[in-house]
């Protein structure tokens, strides 16, 4: 009996392994179509993010020769043309800020809001340098919303520009 088990296990796992396995991860690593773009706006998840304007008056603006160009990842190059910018947030951004979803609206006051809407300032070296909240928040999702802001990395330049000026963001996260 035991012989038999054994031979039909072999049998199996050699009729398994003249299959080739797919490898399903790096499938969906080829996969660049990670958000939705429309018109100076980009929809990931739970996340909306959209372009607002360049400030240029009575501000610092930043030459192509100040800035470090670190190359763009095809995602990257994707989300600055849909957003028509000359700043772009580093690729896994926008699944870090997807992620806090939970952790932001995790108490009751905060379950009861749908969406929250968040003004960012982004200066002429691609740092955050401001934020207002748009939306009626209470203290405690004020809190949060200042932590998950102050992880955000800083924006890379995108190629192609003569000089960099601060850019301000509308940032949606839904529930």
């Amino acid at each position: 009996m035991l012989l038999v088990m054994k031979l039909l296990f072999s049998s199996i796992l050699i009729l398994f392994s003249s299959f080739p396995v797919e490898n399903h991860a790096a499938i969906a690593q080829q996969n660049n179509e990670v958000f939705s773009a429309s018109a100076f706006s980009v929809t990931y998840n739970h996340l909306v993010i959209n372009k607002l304007n360049e400030s240029n008056e009575g501000t610092e603006i930043s030459l192509k020769e100040e800035l470090n160009f670190e190359p763009l990842t095809i995602v990257e190059e994707k989300l600055a043309k849909s957003l028509n910018s000359h700043w772009v947030w580093p690729e896994y951004t926008l699944d870090m800020i997807d992620s806090y979803s939970p952790f932001l609206f995790r108490t009751k006051k905060s379950q009861a809001i749908e969406e929250v809407s968040v003004l960012l300032q982004v200066n002429s070296k691609g740092e955050v340098s401001g934020f207002k909240i748009l939306s009626e928040v209470d203290k405690g999702l004020h809190e949060r919303l200042d932590y998950v802001i102050r992880k955000l990395p800083s924006c890379k330049p995108v190629p192609g520009f003569s000089s960099y000026s601060p850019t301000q963001f509308e940032l949606i996260i839904k529930k």
